[in-house]
């Protein structure tokens, strides 16, 4: 399997680690700075907004005020010729204006005298009278005056006469009182060209993609493209924001709106000019933000040669400083293999690095002094486990296994050698029984065994009580009892030709009793201490008569007290639901019992360890 270098991993770790700390904050710093620019640009361009309809303004007023002046001559010099006169000097001397009329509602039609300026700087005057198309700008005019009754600024139209020019008009109406009545007398109007106002829209561009315009009703100055004008009010038609922007020039609101999403995304400010119409500016974000993403992009790349390079840089420190590591590895490995005595690298710096090579210094040496230590160990533990194995033999050769046909028995000690006994002698008349669990485990606990099982064969022959049997086991057992160790011990002699029962219990578990007919169940006995305690305790023996084809199971508690992984034991309970279930089997023989009843106890502890010896006896009458 290939192997990735210590310094590559750590490199990468460390490379991508600051490659997002890098990123987090270009990001933090693009948002930021993208939005700072956003709001100044907004605040910029609304100021710039004011400040073009201050310029757009200045020029309305003093055309207004030319218009009312020549409209109070009208009034008081009412003859054509003179109006005439008034009209051209007007046009002459203003250079804004680039021609003006005076229009007279008549009964038999509309009469006018106008003046215009042409290409050449020449004022051409004129009159007009009557026989006007339908919808010409005198009969539009007179009819905007019937509705509002005071001056205002007319929409752009083409100029009537010979000129090609879109302009737009400040009408001012004249008006005469006949019998109390307010009549219309004129209307004097200065016309002013629409091309002056597209160069201020033009000039009102913040951004190459911007597009400044001046609403004017329904009409707009500042798109020369018809195209793009349709594309507009089609736009307008669609989005609900535009509409809100149209509605909001309609009301003279002076603000700023963020419109559009996405790569469409941009902000209209608008104000209004004081004839009533508005002057708006629409910029694109995509527009006032493409130096900054220039930006944003050159620190991007240049973060990312500047990483290459950190990685690089660390790969080589790394390299050079973790090769003593990968040097001592090595050594470690082959350490592994059995070469103790492997060369370690040399390590000159007084660091951190020092100090792992002279751990692997103390670690060498004490391997070997372990190793040492371990064999002469290993050797002896050989040598205890053979003995092990020996006392072994001669506990498991001290055990009868020559069972008659109505007795089995079963010793498994929880460790090499045990402390749990069992035995029985036949004579032609009696059967002498026994099963004891000595305290503890091991070498000690077998001894013990040992010793109380030379006591009981002692005893087994001579013809007392078995109280005074027990009494004399316990004084044998008390006698050689330096460790302050104990037995529990159960005894019992049964006449075979009446199967009369005389047992005595000290301490031990008490025995299962199986009647032919009936539940099995404990039987009692009378309260002794264990063997090996006290030398003078005086004992008490109880007597029991069996019917035959009674069976007797004897136990250590290594069987009851059995413990599962979870902690449970096995239990009396269980114990005696066994014995109604399997030992009340008259066609079961007493091997087939004990071997059930031990198998039901590896099945309850489900593999666990086994905590302590476990002896079983079966015996049938």
């Amino acid at each position: 399997m290939k192997r990735t270098s210590f310094s590559r991993r750590l490199s990468i770790r460390v490379i991508v680690l600051v490659g997002i700390i890098f990123i987090v904050q270009l990001a933090v710093v693009a948002y930021t700075t993208n939005k700072l620019i956003a709001e100044e640009t907004e605040r910029s361009t609304q100021h710039m907004l004011h400040g073009t309809i201050g310029e757009i303004e200045l020029p309305l007023g003093e055309v207004e005020i030319a218009t009312s002046t020549v409209a109070s001559l009208v009034t008081s010099m009412p003859d054509p010729a003179t109006v005439a006169t008034i009209i051209r000097r007007t046009v002459e001397i203003d250079s804004l204006i680039c021609g003006g009329s005076v229009i007279y509602p008549t009964p038999d039609g509309i009469k006018a005298t106008m003046s215009y300026e042409d290409s050449t700087g020449t004022v051409h005057s004129y009159p007009l009278t009557g026989g006007w198309t339908e919808g010409s700008w005198p009969q539009r005019c007179l009819s905007i005056i019937s509705q509002c009754r005071s001056p205002f600024w007319a929409p752009p139209y083409m100029a009537e006469g010979k000129r090609s020019q879109r302009v737009t008009a400040f009408c001012f109406p004249v008006f005469r009182v006949v019998d109390g009545d307010s009549v219309l007398q004129s209307v004097v109007t200065a016309e002013l060209p629409v091309d002056w106002m597209d160069e201020k829209c033009k000039d009102l561009r913040p951004y190459p993609n911007s597009l400044t315009t001046i609403a004017c009703g329904d009409d707009i100055i500042g798109i020369d493209d018809s195209v793009l004008l349709l594309q507009i009010k089609a736009a307008v038609m669609q989005d609900t924001n535009m509409q809100k922007v149209v509605d909001d020039m309609k009301r003279g609101e002076d603000t700023m709106r963020r419109i559009g999403s996405g790569a469409n995304a941009g902000y209209v400010v608008y104000g209004p000019l004081h004839n009533g119409w508005t002057l708006s500016v629409y910029c694109q974000y995509k527009d006032i933000l493409t130096r900054a993403s220039q930006l944003h992009i050159f620190l991007l790349i240049l973060g990312a040669i500047v990483l290459l390079l950190l990685y690089f840089t660390c790969r080589y420190t790394i390299h050079r400083m973790s090769t003593p590591i990968t040097q001592l590895s090595d050594a470690a490995l082959r350490m592994a293999k059995g070469d103790l005595n492997t060369q370690l690298p040399e390590i000159k710096s007084s660091d951190e690095m020092k100090h792992l090579h002279d751990s692997f210094v103390y670690m060498q040496n004490s391997i070997t002094e372990y190793i040492d230590e371990l064999k002469t160990t290993t050797a002896a533990n050989e040598r205890m486990e053979s003995e092990l194995g020996v006392a072994r033999n001669i506990q498991m050769g001290m055990l009868r296994t020559d069972f008659p046909s109505n007795l089995s028995a079963l010793l498994v000690p929880a460790k090499e050698v045990g402390g749990d006994l069992y035995d029985f002698v036949r004579s032609d008349k009696y059967l002498y029984f026994t099963i004891g669990d000595v305290s503890g485990k091991g070498v000690p606990a077998s001894l013990m065994m040992a010793i109380t099982r030379a006591g009981l064969r002692f005893v087994a022959g001579v013809d007392q009580t078995m109280d005074r049997l027990m009494e004399r086991v316990n004084v044998s057992v008390t006698d050689t009892n330096s460790n302050e160790m104990f037995v529990t011990l159960f005894m019992g002699r049964i006449n075979l030709e009446n199967l009369h029962m005389e047992y005595c219990n000290a301490g031990h578990n008490p025995i299962i009793v199986v009647p032919p007919a009936g539940d099995p169940y404990f039987l009692k006995s009378k309260p002794n201490l264990a063997i090996g305690l006290f030398e003078d305790f005086t004992y008490q023996a109880e007597e029991l008569d069996l019917a035959a084809g009674t069976r007797l199971i004897l136990y250590t508690d290594g069987v009851n007290e059995a413990e599962r992984a979870d902690k449970s034991l096995f239990g009396n309970d269980r114990l005696l639901e066994w014995a109604r279930l399997h030992a009340t089997r008259r066609s079961a023989s007493d091997k087939e019992v004990v071997d059930s009843l031990y198998a039901a106890v590896q099945q309850f502890i489900q593999g666990n360890t086994q905590n302590d010896d476990i002896t079983i006896m079966s015996i049938t009458v």
